[in-house]
C-alpha cells in the first residue's frame, strides 16, 4: 500500500478566486398570482420556506407595533394555542420564525421536505387568524421591556439605540429611538389592526432546498385560500430625513468607566454603481481584523479591544459607521485617531498588498454567503426586494471589486467619508 506524506512545510498553492455568476433558480407563478423563487438542492430533504409580505416597520403607527406583531403572531390563532404550537414544530423537528424588518414581515420555516407539507396548514392559520391573546402579549412585552432597561444600562445599547436618530430624525422610520414607555402603549388591538393591513396577496415565496411537486401542490392549496387574496393599500409614505444640526453628541454616564463611540454619514446602497467599491473601502478602513482603525486603535494604540466599521444599506436610505467602546480617560483621544485614519485613506492611496488583502477576505465572505441553497434564498431576497436582477447584481458587484484600483479607494474615501460630514456619538465620560 502507497502512503502519501504532505510536506506541510511547504505551503499548498495558491490561486485566484472567481464567481461564475448566481446559480440557476426557478421563477414561476403560484396560482398565477404569487411569485415564487426556487433554488433546488436533492442532496438534503430538508426545505427552508419563506413567505415575505411586503409590510414592517415603516408601516407602523407605533414604536415596535411591527416587530411585536409578528413576534405575537405564533402565540395563538383560532385554531391552535401557543402550546400546540410550540409542540407541533418542536415535536416536527422544524425551525419556526417570524420577523419584522422595516419594509418586510416574513415568515420562515425549515423542516424535512414531508414535515414541511403537513406543517402547512398550521403555517396558514398563523398567517391568516392570529388571535394575539392579551395574557401572552402581556408577558411578552414584559420580558422585553426588562431587557430593554438591562441593555440601555451599557453604554453601547444605548449609543446603537440612539445614533440613527442623528442621521435620520426621531419622526423618521429608520431613526426612531426606542423609549420604555414604548413597551406599555402597545395592546392587543394595535397588534390585530397591523396585521389586518397587512398584504397578503401582494406575498412572495421563497424556496430552498429538496422541493419537488408535492411541496408545490401543497403550497398551492395553501395560497388558494380566500384570506390571501386581501388587498390592502400599501403604498409606504415618504419620510424626510431630518439629521441633527450638531455633529458631536454627548449622552454623559456620570459612573461610566468607559464611553462607547459611534461615528457615521448617510451614503449610497446597493443600487448605486459606487457600492461595491465603497464596501471594499470600508473593509479596508475597519470591515476586518486586519483594518487600519483595528491596527492603530487596538494594536498600536490599546484604546478597545475592538472595532469596526460598516455600512447599514438599506431600500429608502443607507448609511456608515463606525463602532467601539474606549476607556473613558481615551475618548477623544480615539476620536483624534479615527479621524485620522478616516483622511488618511483620502490622502493617500492604499498600498496594492493592502487592497487585495481586503479584497480577497471580501470575496471569501461573498462566497460564503452564496454557499448553499438556504444562503442562495437569502441572496436572493436581498436582491429582489430592492428590484435588482441577483444575475446583473451580483456580478457586477464582484466584477466591480475584482477590478478596483488604489485610485478608486481614495476616491470613494473623498467623496463619502468626508470627516467633516460625520455626526459623533459619546455615550460615557469625555474626559
Amino acid at each position: 500500500m502507497t502512503t502519501n506524506i504532505i510536506n506541510r512545510s511547504t505551503a499548498p498553492e495558491t490561486g485566484a478566486l472567481h464567481f461564475e455568476g448566481f446559480p440557476a433558480y426557478k421563477q414561476e407563478l403560484i396560482n398565477n398570482h404569487f411569485p415564487c423563487y426556487s433554488v433546488e438542492n436533492f442532496s438534503s430533504n430538508v426545505v427552508r420556506l419563506d413567505i415575505s409580505i411586503p409590510s414592517g416597520s415603516w408601516m407602523q403607527s407605533k414604536p415596535l407595533q411591527s416587530s411585536s406583531m409578528a413576534r405575537m403572531i405564533t402565540e395563538g390563532t383560532k385554531q391552535f394555542n401557543s402550546f400546540q404550537i410550540a409542540e407541533a414544530i418542536d415535536f416536527s423537528g422544524a425551525y419556526l420564525d417570524v420577523s419584522s424588518s422595516p419594509h418586510r414581515t416574513i415568515l420562515s420555516i425549515y423542516a424535512v421536505k414531508d414535515i414541511l407539507v403537513s406543517l402547512l396548514p398550521l403555517v396558514k392559520s398563523i398567517l391568516t387568524e392570529p388571535t394575539f391573546p392579551a395574557d401572552e402579549l402581556k408577558t411578552i412585552l414584559a420580558n422585553n421591556k426588562q431587557e430593554f432597561i438591562i441593555s440601555n444600562k451599557k453604554v453601547m445599547g444605548r449609543a446603537r439605540r440612539f445614533f440613527p436618530s442623528l442621521l435620520y430624525g426621531n419622526r423618521h422610520p429608520y431613526g426612531t429611538v426606542i423609549e420604555e414607555k414604548h413597551f406599555d402603549a402597545l395592546s392587543t388591538e394595535d397588534m390585530q389592526s397591523l396585521f389586518n393591513a397587512l398584504p397578503l396577496s401582494e406575498s412572495s415565496i421563497f424556496l430552498g432546498g429538496n422541493i419537488d411537486e408535492n411541496v408545490m401542490e401543497h403550497l398551492q392549496n395553501l395560497f388558494s385560500d380566500a384570506a390571501f387574496a386581501k388587498s390592502n393599500s400599501n403604498t409606504e409614505q415618504n419620510y424626510n430625513s431630518e439629521p441633527s444640526s450638531e455633529k458631536e453628541h454627548l449622552i454623559t454616564v456620570p459612573d461610566a468607566v468607559q464611553s462607547a463611540l459611534i461615528l457615521g454619514t448617510p451614503v449610497v446602497g446597493r443600487s448605486h454603481p459606487d457600492f461595491p467599491v465603497l464596501m471594499l473601502t470600508n473593509t479596508i478602513l475597519g470591515g476586518f481584523f486586519g483594518s487600519r482603525l483595528m491596527k492603530t486603535i487596538r494594536e498600536e494604540k490599546g484604546y478597545t479591544y475592538g472595532i469596526s466599521s460598516g455600512i447599514t444599506a438599506r431600500a429608502q436610505a443607507s448609511h456608515f459607521s463606525i463602532q467601539t467602546e474606549v476607556m473613558a480617560e481615551v475618548t477623544q483621544q480615539a476620536l483624534d485617531e479615527i479621524f485620522r485614519e478616516i483622511s488618511r485613506l483620502s490622502v493617500a492611496p492604499v498600498e496594492m498588498n493592502e487592497l487585495d488583502i481586503a479584497r480577497n477576505y471580501l470575496f471569501g465572505s461573498f462566497l460564503r454567503n452564496m454557499d448553499g441553497p438556504f444562503a442562495l434564498v437569502e441572496r436572493l431576497q436581498t436582491a429582489l426586494q430592492e428590484n435588482l436582477d441577483p444575475n446583473v447584481y451580483y456580478s457586477s458587484y464582484w466584477d466591480a471589486i475584482a477590478a478596483a484600483t488604489p485610485a478608486d479607494i481614495q476616491h470613494m474615501a473623498q467623496k463619502y467619508l468626508i470627516p467633516e460630514n460625520m455626526h459623533v456619538l459619546i455615550v460615557g465620560n469625555k474626559q
